[in-house]
């Protein structure tokens, strides 16, 4: 084996050489295989599921149970104390919970009921002009 054609290296250099390429490929197909990535051919990869696969359906509804439970928890604690005021810091935490759970069910509940396909036509406008602007009369 040469580098170039002038120069000749030693047998012992060679082998060191070939040695070290050979492990280099090595490590290279074994981070591969690691990580998924399989070669399918001349210039073709394709990343494959490898270990860990999401079983997300179960696993949120695992954390919503666990939401509930801990809501019911907490209100049977309220329930047994006297009315008071509760420091601001804790009632933003409570308030913030249920405006995520509320943002989290409304974009689930659009994905699940939104129409698909054609857009359907909104109503025509009142035959009044819409001179209440706010619709309370």
């Amino acid at each position: 084996m040469y580098f170039c054609n002038k120069i000749s290296l030693p047998n012992w250099l060679m082998s060191y050489l070939s040695y070290k390429i050979n492990n280099s490929m090595n490590e290279i197909d074994r981070l591969q295989q690691l990580a998924g990535i399989v070669s399918e051919g001349e210039g073709e990869v394709k990343k494959v599921a490898v270990g860990h696969v999401d079983n997300e359906r179960d696993m949120i509804a695992k954390q919503l149970y666990l939401i509930g439970k801990t809501a019911v928890d907490m209100h049977k604690m309220i329930k047994g104390l006297p009315d008071s005021d509760f420091p601001h810091w804790w009632q933003a935490k409570v308030v913030n919970a249920q405006n995520y759970l509320e943002g989290a069910k409304n974009y689930l509940d659009a994905e699940l009921n939104a129409p698909r396909g054609e857009v359907p036509e909104l109503p025509a406008e009142p035959e009044n002009g819409g001179d209440d602007p706010s619709g309370v009369s």
